[in-house]
């Protein structure tokens, strides 16, 4: 088992991944943006140690790159998100680990709840 694999497996939340109407539970890591100096998705600045609620990032393991596309929305508990975009991060040709950007919605709309 990769390194990544186990601190997900450790510190990870269940996670259900809902595509096209099949339900996928896994382990990830999910948080809010925490911007330091920069804004990754509107021109606006935000103050040192201040995230804006609306975008997350998801970690997980290498083995669901397969499972999560663009619009796949994710469910930790009431809380639901939409996948905005997704990539696997590679080094020395291995797979390490699939990070997410989310964005909070309320509904299974493939509209943003935000723009």
């Amino acid at each position: 088992m990769k390194f990544p694999t186990k601190l997900i497996n450790k510190y990870g939340v269940v996670l259900n991944l809902n595509c096209n109407g099949e339900t996928i539970s896994v382990k990830g890591i999910l948080e809010p943006f925490h911007y330091s100096y920069k804004s990754y998705f509107n021109p606006k600045r935000l103050p040192s140690g201040i995230f804006d609620s609306r975008h997350y990032l998801l970690i997980l393991s290498p083995e669901c790159k397969n499972m999560i596309f663009r619009n796949t929305f994710v469910e930790k508990g009431i809380e639901k998100y939409r996948v905005k975009s997704v990539e696997t991060y590679c080094a020395n040709g291995q797979d390490l680990y699939v990070w997410a950007v989310l964005t909070a919605c309320t509904t299974y709309s493939l509209e943003d709840d935000y723009e």
